[in-house]
């Protein structure tokens, strides 16, 4: 513990400087402010009892002659001053410490995000780096928080200067005793500190547990379910026993900080029991004043006052750096998926050839696209059909380099699409997955966020949504494409079906000018003569577009140029409805089992 102690310690200097500089960077005329004024609040105390000393003295000798020296009404002017000087260097404080608190959160918070964007789909699933996030989240607060911190251990350490220099002047041996007293109660602090943050490690992981049940509770369509299967006391059950673990875990933290905080103050207020009563015996035999009684008593009292608070800052700045720590590791990931050196645009895709492709996730057994070849050109409507965890959505998401090839390589116009920027690649790509989001926007902007680029062209939007089929419906809501989607932000906002939802998410692909649109499933929530419809206009404005559709329903599917049919990562058949039908393979009894169950 020792160890640790003196270990941590000797970063305590570069712990402020480190996050004291950080402050600066993100608002540097609010910190140097903030800076001046610390200084002020610690310093005016101690001239403050300074002057009292003086001003008792000066009326003890003044006691009875009803006579206003010059002296004494020299002294008074000043503490008056200093007093107005106080009081406004606290407004001030308080004012620029709120606005710099909320600042450097929202800055913090503002980083994590654009971060998290950065990295690849690999990185993000990694189970460390999504409870790293959650406990930068969980501890957004924290930066808010280290400004006080920051601050109060500089206003703390100018005070304790100011305070030791008077109580040196009555005994350098008793302000070094007060020094030493403290040491112990440091080092046990800052043990608690390490042992704390192991704690708050663990409960960001059941944090991430915390969120997703209260999730639950908070969306529509979860609401649905869980009234539906009347499960809602049960998640509920599950929510309130979770962050039952949570509470337990931080009422440890809570214990520790309880037990160490009485060490700390035992220590230091056993010396000041013995140089109160040293100085009390100073003044019966005459060594001091009056006066000089109320400077030493007040210089001790406030020296062990601001010692024991500094211990427990210098703490805070501590956990501080696990923070700062976890925000730097978060800096520090890499991301697999990058632009290669020298890496190109690439423009219209006219082909795409998968060859020899296989990818197995992380720790699974078996690969989800097994040597996996073919080719898809400009122009051609091409279905994936298969059964659940066939691979249709892995290979989909390798197209887009969301993740990458185990082994094999994907070509686009013939060369291999890791020579492509991966912004150009992903811009000619428009695509709808199954699990679309619904956001609490304006159609307009629903639709718009598709391709950012034509979020203020209405003639854009209004074609994506005559498209998707949704356009009648759009004209139909009382402000149309202004209308708000959902109620979570506003109250008038408009609930669309699932349906409808859907026909919008698709008009959020159509708006892209991409060579290749992508559809997951994009008709799951559409009735039979909606579906017809919309696969009809889809291909037939689709002749330039190079479309690639996964679907469960054949009927659907069989208009499509070429069908791909896969099973276990494997691609096993590929050829028209017709063709396919004819083989009597897997294509052919899963058309005839669905049309069974349609009839």
């Amino acid at each position: 513990m020792i160890k640790k102690g003196i270990q941590a310690t000797r970063q305590l200097i570069s712990t402020f400087g480190r996050e004291f500089w950080f402050v600066f960077r993100v608002a540097p005329k609010q910190g140097l402010t903030l800076t001046v004024l610390q200084i002020l609040i610690g310093l005016i105390p101690a001239i403050e009892l300074f002057i009292a000393a003086h001003i008792i003295d000066e009326l003890t000798t003044l006691i009875g002659t009803g006579i206003w020296s010059p002296r004494l009404s020299w002294l008074i002017l000043i503490a008056l001053i200093l007093l107005g000087i106080q009081r406004l260097v606290f407004s001030l404080n308080d004012y620029v410490t709120e606005y710099l608190r909320s600042f450097l959160s929202l800055a913090m918070n503002d980083r994590i995000h654009r971060r998290v964007l950065e990295l690849d789909l690999p990185t993000v699933e990694r189970s460390r780096v999504h409870t790293l996030i959650t406990y930068l989240k969980d501890h957004s607060w924290r930066p808010m928080q280290m400004v006080y911190s920051v601050f109060q251990t500089l206003g703390n350490v100018v005070a304790s200067i100011s305070y030791i220099f008077l109580a040196a002047t009555f005994s350098p041996w008793f302000a070094f005793l007060f020094l030493i007293a403290v040491l112990p109660s440091l080092f046990v602090s800052v043990w608690a500190v390490y042992s704390n943050s192991k704690i708050s490690w663990g409960k960001a992981s059941l944090m991430k547990q915390v969120y997703y049940f209260e999730s639950l509770f908070r969306y529509r369509r979860s609401l649905i379910e869980l009234m539906i299967h009347r499960v809602g006391v049960y998640f509920a059950d599950r929510y309130k026993a979770i962050f039952g673990e949570v509470i337990h875990k931080e009422m440890d933290i809570e214990k520790r900080r309880l037990e160490t905080s009485a060490l700390t103050n035992l220590g230091a207020f056993v010396v000041y029991i013995f140089v109160y009563l040293q100085i009390i015996r100073s003044v019966l035999l005459g060594a001091s004043t009056i006066g000089q009684f109320t400077l030493y008593v007040g210089a001790f009292m406030n020296l062990e006052r601001f010692l024991v608070s500094q211990v427990w800052q210098l703490a805070m700045l501590l956990e501080h750096t696990k923070y700062l720590d976890s925000f730097r590791e978060l800096e520090a990931l890499a991301p697999r998926i990058v632009d290669a050196p020298g890496s190109s645009v690439v423009g219209a895709i006219n082909t795409i050839e998968f060859r020899n492709v296989t990818y197995l996730y992380p720790h699974a057994k078996h690969p989800a696209l097994s040597q996996v070849s073919f080719t898809l050109r400009a122009g051609e409507q091409v279905a994936l059909v298969g059964e659940n965890g066939a691979g249709k959505s892995t290979l989909v998401k390798l197209l887009l380099r969301l993740y990458e090839p185990t082994s094999g390589s994907i070509f686009i116009n013939g060369r291999d699409y890791r020579e492509y920027e991966l912004a150009s690649l992903r811009k000619q790509m428009g695509v709808t997955f199954q699990d679309f989001l619904e956001f609490s926007l304006s159609v307009k902007e629903n639709i718009g966020v598709g391709e950012l680029s034509y979020l203020q062209d209405h003639a854009a939007i209004e074609q994506a949504a005559i498209r998707s089929g949704i356009h009648e419906r759009v004209m139909a809501l009382p402000k149309q494409y202004q209308t708000i989607l959902g109620h979570e932000f506003h109250e008038d906002g408009i609930e669309l079906s699932g349906g409808e939802w859907q026909k919008v998410a698709l008009a959020r692909s159509l708006i892209k000018d991409a060579s290749v649109l992508i559809l997951d499933e994009p008709t799951a929530a559409l009735d039979a003569r909606s579906e017809y419809q919309f696969f009809q206009e889809l291909f037939r404005r689709a002749k330039k577009q190079m479309v690639l559709v996964i679907s469960h329903r054949f009927s659907s599917v069989r208009v499509a140029d070429r069908i791909l049919v896969f099973k276990d990562g494997m691609l096993i058949e590929e050829g028209t409805h017709n063709q396919l039908i004819a083989k009597h393979g897997l294509y052919e009894e899963l058309f005839t089992l669905q049309t069974k169950e349609i009839r």
